[in-house]
């Protein structure tokens, strides 16, 4: 019986690489019903070359053969040492993925969809806290305390200067020594000093306070060459405090004093000097006619801000608190869901709360040490203990903040991580919109400044850093610790739900698990 030069390079191949052979059989088994179906698919009739082919089914057994032979470093391996096959890849419009380009395109419609929702939403919050200032204005209280009362010149020096205020912005309380004595119960000499007070408790934003005599003063130095130039200075005093509003007092508050310096500029150089030097019966001392007609107002800073360095803990460093806070728990991620396999429930909730505790004590310090590295004054209010009030301030702000974020963080991992970023620009913004800029001038929707963390602690760090009142800080650590306790009893109810949640997921992940190993 000869041997075919096929069979003979089957035997070869046999004896060198057993693995090659068993593959070239299969192979041309395959090979051979391929062959056969092209030829009948032809619609021609078989010769009999094919009649020993195999059948479908035999073809069929044949390819999966093919498909599942075992080969390791060239030979056949074990049963178990399968290779799995690979998942070809393809292009994106492929009609294989048609499926997938619709779940891509449902996506993409879904998250811009969500994203300029929260963008309209959220970001309108901070862009809102500066529309339409002027319209907020009224809302702003100036104090005007006129103590000038002449009876031997008329009209006096500020005789109409109520009717210029009048054409002005803001809400101006206007008094005249008598009516201003009798509201406050104060003699005449109390006057001076109570208008500082009241501008220091924050009852107004700035004040006008006119000195007595003004009116005689300024005509006996027109009459009297003994007498020196009238100084307006020495007679107009506005009284405020950057302190209160470090970054918008001048640029937003004080400008209107300056408009009504202005105004009365322009009335006492063109109206009230010439109509006085006409009445002048006698001689005019011509070198006090000039320091007659220069008004300006005496500004006096009660609380001024010198350094610039503060600006930081006042402002952009807040923001950075915040998401300081948020950092921590990336960090405790993967030990808390080791230590959550350990630990009891309640074990695992006084471990939860005891490491944010204490994060946040340690990290406080630090951020507060840059302040102090940068020379920032602490001993403004609080003398040498300054630093450790501002620790300990800054302390409960984390907690609070980090409270928030750690229940939420919590709730949006165990249902919709995809969520976590938004939640921390919307706790930015919505702290930091009524806290930046001056409340009084916004919406009163920004009225729920007032119970947000950053805003209280922004004004104990105003006492601190600034001197400012202190009459606002036992509201102002009352919020924290309330925000402190509010968090802190949530979370065990947050554990709860995410525990359950967990739990069916892995209930879920281990039936499905089950699944495969049956097929």
């Amino acid at each position: 019986m000869s041997v075919t030069r096929e069979e003979r390079q089957f035997n070869e191949d046999c004896i060198q690489d057993p693995a090659k052979g068993i593959g070239n059989s299969v192979r041309a088994e395959a090979l051979s019903i391929s062959e056969s179906r092209n030829y009948c698919d032809n619609g021609e009739e078989t010769s009999d070359n094919h009649t020993g082919s195999l059948s479908a089914y035999e073809a069929e057994n044949t390819m999966a053969k093919l498909s599942s032979i075992p080969i390791a470093n060239g030979k056949p391996s074990n049963q178990n040492d399968i290779i799995p096959l690979n998942r070809a890849k393809t292009r994106f419009m492929s009609p294989k993925l048609r499926k997938q380009r619709k779940k891509v395109l449902f996506r993409f419609v879904l998250t811009n969809v969500t994203l300029a929702a929260f963008v309209l939403s959220v970001l309108s919050i901070y862009w809102g806290a500066e529309y339409r200032e002027s319209h907020f204005i009224h809302k702003v209280n100036i104090l005007t305390v006129i103590q000038d009362e002449s009876s031997s010149v008329s009209p006096t020096l500020v005789e109409n200067l109520p009717s210029i205020i009048e054409g002005l912005p803001c809400t101006w309380h206007i008094y005249n020594a008598s009516e201003y004595q009798k509201q406050r119960k104060i003699n005449a000499t109390e006057i001076n000093s109570e208008v500082i007070r009241q501008i220091y408790r924050e009852k107004y934003w700035m004040a006008l306070d006119v000195k007595p005599n003004a009116t005689d003063y300024f005509y006996s130095s027109l009459t009297n060459s003994s007498v020196e130039p009238f100084n307006f200075t020495k007679y107009f005093q506005v009284v405020y405090e950057t302190g209160r509003e470090p970054l918008n007092m001048k640029p937003t508050i004080l400008p209107h004093m300056q408009s009504l310096e202005t105004l009365y500029q322009n009335y006492i150089s063109t109206k009230y000097l010439p109509n006085m030097l006409s009445n002048i019966n006698g001689s005019v001392v011509p070198k006090n006619i000039i320091g007659a007609s220069k008004v300006n107002f005496d500004y006096m800073d009660y609380r001024p801000w010198t350094n610039p360095t503060v600006q930081s803990p006042l402002q952009v460093g807040m923001i950075y608190c915040l998401i300081l806070t948020f950092f921590q728990i990336g960090f405790y991620g993967p030990l808390h869901k080791e230590m959550a396999q350990l630990l009891k429930p309640r074990s695992m909730i006084v471990y939860r709360i005891c490491i944010s505790f204490g994060t946040y004590f340690i990290l406080s310090l630090f951020f507060c040490t840059i302040s102090a590295m940068f020379q920032v004054d602490f001993k403004a209010a609080f003398g040498r203990g300054g630093f450790v009030v501002y620790w300990m301030s800054t302390w409960l702000l984390m907690t609070a903040l980090g409270g928030a974020n750690e229940n939420v963080a919590s709730l949006a991992i165990a249902f919709c991580p995809q969520y976590m970023g938004c939640w921390l620009m919307f706790w930015i913004i919505s702290n930091i919109a009524p806290s930046f800029y001056p409340m009084v001038i916004h919406s009163s929707f920004y009225r729920y400044g007032y119970m947000m963390p950053i805003h209280n602690a922004l004004d104990i760090y105003k006492v601190i850093f600034l001197n400012t009142s202190k009459h606002t800080l036992g509201r102002n650590y009352g919020i924290l610790c309330a925000w402190v306790g509010v968090n802190t009893s949530l979370f065990p109810f947050v554990m709860m739900i995410v525990g359950k949640k967990m739990e069916k997921v892995a209930k879920a992940s281990a039936a499905a698990q089950k699944e495969r190993g049956k097929e």
